[in-house]
């Protein structure tokens, strides 16, 4: 009677170390979800819908709340997917926001950037982010397992009172927000919002003097 051969323990091992392979490959080049290009991705409408989402409140010394609907990370379907998303929405009697954003990217003029659209869009806001009554964002950069180009991304948004007959700013305050990437996680790690100081302020201040020169504070 002719005997069967019993599997090769090697050609197992083959399969497996394949598999393996395959997987680590894969694994060395994930890279993070782009912008989702979806229109029903609406920022205001993930947060309201996210069933995880943070309320914070804070009050300045004047008296003011800022109001705040944060969500550590959006959902896959969001705009930008995995990220936070913030809602600010205060009291204050102001007409526009500013957004300056701070990281430890090795490329200089990431480091500290205000947030706007660029001044040749139509109907740009620059510098300025917005002239709106609440500030939504959520922001996106974009990396892979093995590079993060960035382990910090801190964003300053304020309640601004603008008059560009006068050229005059009013800061009413504002609020810091952000996500870390770390070496041991997969996706952003939010940070919580907190209120921002005058020191703050003055920082931002002087990077927005250099594109308002004629402006002054008041």
């Amino acid at each position: 009677m002719m005997k069967v051969k019993k599997p090769n323990k090697y050609i197992f091992l083959i399969g497996l170390a394949g598999m393996i392979g395959v997987l680590l490959f894969q694994a060395l080049n994930w890279e993070s979800p782009d912008v989702n290009r979806n229109e029903q991705s609406n920022i205001d409408l993930c947060i309201q819908q996210d069933e995880h989402k943070l309320y914070f409140r804070f009050q300045t010394k004047q008296g003011f709340n800022f109001d705040i609907d944060f969500v550590r990370n959006s959902k896959p379907n969001c705009l930008n997917p995995y990220f936070p998303a913030i809602h600010i929405k205060t009291d204050i009697p102001h007409n526009a926001w500013l957004h300056v954003v701070y990281t430890d990217s090795e490329v200089p003029e990431q480091q500290t950037f205000i947030d706007s659209e660029k001044i040749t869009t139509k109907r740009s806001s620059y510098p300025f982010y917005a002239y709106t009554e609440d500030f939504y964002d959520a922001p996106l950069w974009t990396y892979s397992l093995l590079n993060k180009p960035i382990s910090f991304w801190k964003g300053h948004a304020f309640a601004v009172e603008v008059n560009h007959q006068n050229k005059t700013i009013k800061c009413l305050g504002g609020i810091e927000w952000g996500f870390e990437l770390h070496f041991t996680k997969l996706r952003p790690v939010a940070s919580k919002p907190k209120l921002l100081d005058e020191k703050a302020w003055n920082q931002a201040w002087r990077l927005l003097k250099s594109k308002l020169p004629n402006y002054e504070l008041i």
